[in-house]
């Protein structure tokens, strides 16, 4: 929901320009500067994106899990106690 009101001041022919790009995209105005700043802006860089997809798959961030043995007692065990109290 937009809740946030920013006023610019555009030379005529940027205005006229956004005007007949929206036209031609079926958009209003303001929703072609709210793209272009989500672009610009609000959107990672790749070099950022890259950077988290490292530290996303860096041996330090790995998960331990436990065996597949001591994760089958387990639901063995808890399926026994299920099994039990029915």
């Amino acid at each position: 929901m937009l809740s946030k009101r920013v006023e610019i001041l555009l030379e005529p022919a940027e205005m006229e320009s956004l005007r007949q790009q929206a036209k031609k995209a079926k958009k209003s105005v303001g929703a072609l500067i709210r793209e272009a700043v989500k672009e610009k802006y609000l959107t990672p860089t790749l070099k950022e994106r890259k950077e988290a997809l490292r530290r996303l798959l860096s041996p330090q961030r790995a998960i331990s899990f436990p065996s597949w043995r001591k994760i089958k007692k387990e639901l063995a065990d808890s399926m026994r106690r299920r099994i039990e109290t029915d």
